[in-house]
This record gives structure tokens, C-alpha cells and sequence, in this order.
């Protein structure tokens, strides 16, 4: 069974990714395209959101902070 730590870990994987996956669809923004863009980018930093709530419920699970 996984450790907390190794749960953040994976977490932390993921939201990296994540994250280079919202840049580049900014980056990639055309401005006829500005609002499929803008969606793109909210859908991605909303699941980093979770991802931040995620690590520290894992963090608050064992005390590690």
C-alpha cells in the first residue's frame, strides 16, 4: 500500500503536468479562438485546484507538512 508521501508524490507528477498542458494551450491561444482558449485554460486550473486540495488532504492525513 502506498505512503501519504508517495501519494503526494504522484500528485505532484500529475499537477506538473498538468500545468505544462495549461501553458501550452495558452501559449497556443489564437485570438479568433480566445474563448475555446480561455475555457481550455479554466478547465486545466480548475483541476490543479483539486490537485492543491488533494495534496493537502494527504498532507493532513499523517501530519506531514
Amino acid at each position: 500500500m502506498a505512503t501519504s508521501k508517495e501519494h503526494i508524490d504522484n500528485l505532484l507528477r500529475l499537477r506538473q503536468g498538468l500545468v505544462e498542458r495549461r501553458r501550452a494551450v495558452a501559449g497556443n491561444g489564437e485570438p479568433r479562438e480566445i474563448v475555446a482558449t480561455a475555457k481550455g485554460v479554466i478547465e486545466f486550473q480548475m483541476s490543479i485546484e483539486a490537485i492543491d486540495r488533494a495534496i493537502d488532504d494527504e498532507k493532513g492525513c499523517k501530519g506531514l507538512q
